[in-house]
């Protein structure tokens, strides 16, 4: 922040105030905007919080994690995303797949489309795939609550915010199918996503995660596990691979932009992890704590994987390869990642 002073009898010129370290030489308009949002009366003030919950908590407390860190308030974004260029990123995203979709569908798309993986697929469990996306928002949204830092909380508000959009555009895509193939439903996609054993692993493991209490493992669940084996078997090795096998032109579309997401989720999740681990006082405690979260979150979604790879066995419709090879891939990847970590 800074003031310029024009006082007669006093020195004139640009003075500086700021109340943070930035990261580099100068702050950023990321950390201007972001740090000291989220403020704790003991790093500016000598009294308590003024409003507490009713059984006497603080708003915020280190207690929301089993995570410990000596340096809270230092971790910073490593993509810097704060509230207008993501307004402005995401908008050109969401403006170029209203042009692009109905654009591809009248086009032709609509009609080349393996009828098959239209109406199995994408009518039932592409369909479905919205209330996964649903419950990682909401598991998402508790960790923005609980995040003890202003820059943690922020890159978690703008995750969940990615997750509801995916959501939507898929609800998109199928209200403009349904405008132009009277004869499409989604119906199926919810019972699906109950009932089906296909999806029924995923979706507990969903339900599992939205019911933690602790934020921290709420992000290493979602971004170091589900999505890395689940996430990507599903949107990835199934949908977007095998879209054009099968004449579908637009779920890759949508699938482009959740991959740039997701990659952007992953590598700031990998990045506060690494700040978690390497902290002075408590560095090997949270190293054993979250290598124990791998390993739980781990199993549980390579069950959910490996249900849905049957996904690949639908008849009627076209793979570039089996679901089990998609499946020993995705684990792989996911292994090397964890590795990668010293987890």
């Amino acid at each position: 922040m800074t003031t310029t002073a024009a006082v007669a009898g006093k020195a004139t010129g640009h003075h500086h105030f700021v109340w943070f370290t930035p990261k580099g030489r100068h702050a950023t308009d990321y950390e201007n905007y972001t740090v000291g949002q989220q403020s704790d009366p003991k790093d500016w003030l000598k009294v308590g919080w003024p409003l507490m919950f009713d059984d006497g908590r603080a708003p915020f407390t280190e207690d929301a994690s089993a995570v410990k860190s000596s340096r809270w308030r230092d971790w910073r974004d490593p993509y810097q995303v704060w509230q207008r260029p993501y307004v402005q990123e995401s908008n050109y995203e969401e403006q170029a797949l209203d042009r692009m979709i109905p654009g591809a569908l009248d086009g032709g798309g609509l009609q080349a489309m393996n009828q098959t993986w239209l109406r199995e697929v994408v009518g039932k469990y592409y369909a479905a795939w919205p209330f996964a996306e649903y419950g990682l928002f909401l598991a998402l949204c508790y960790a923005v609550r609980e995040a003890f830092a202003d820059t943690m909380q922020f890159a978690n508000a703008y995750e969940a915010t990615d997750k509801l959009r995916h959501e939507q555009d898929v609800v998109r895509l199928l209200l403009e199918i349904g405008e132009r193939d009277a004869s499409f439903s989604d119906a199926a996609a919810r019972t699906a996503w109950m009932s089906d054993p296909t999806l029924v692993p995923t979706r507990e493991t969903v339900e599992r995660i939205f019911s933690l209490n602790d934020w921290v493992q709420v992000l290493v669940a979602i971004n170091l596990c589900f999505e890395p084996l689940v996430g990507r078997l599903v949107k990835d090795e199934f949908l977007a691979h095998n879209a054009p096998y099968n004449g579908d032109v637009v779920t890759p579309m949508i699938l482009s932009a959740v991959r740039r997401d997701s990659s952007r989720h992953l590598a700031t999740t990998k990045d506060l992890v690494g700040f978690f681990i390497t902290d002075p006082v408590h560095g090997p405690r949270n190293r054993s704590v979250i290598a124990e979260w791998v390993r739980n979150w781990t199993a549980a979604s390579t069950q959910a994987a490996l249900a849905a790879s049957g996904l690949f066995r639908i008849n009627g419709i076209t793979v570039a390869r089996g679901g089990g090879d998609a499946v020993t891939q995705v684990q792989s990847d996911q292994a090397a990642l964890i590795a990668g970590l010293g987890l």
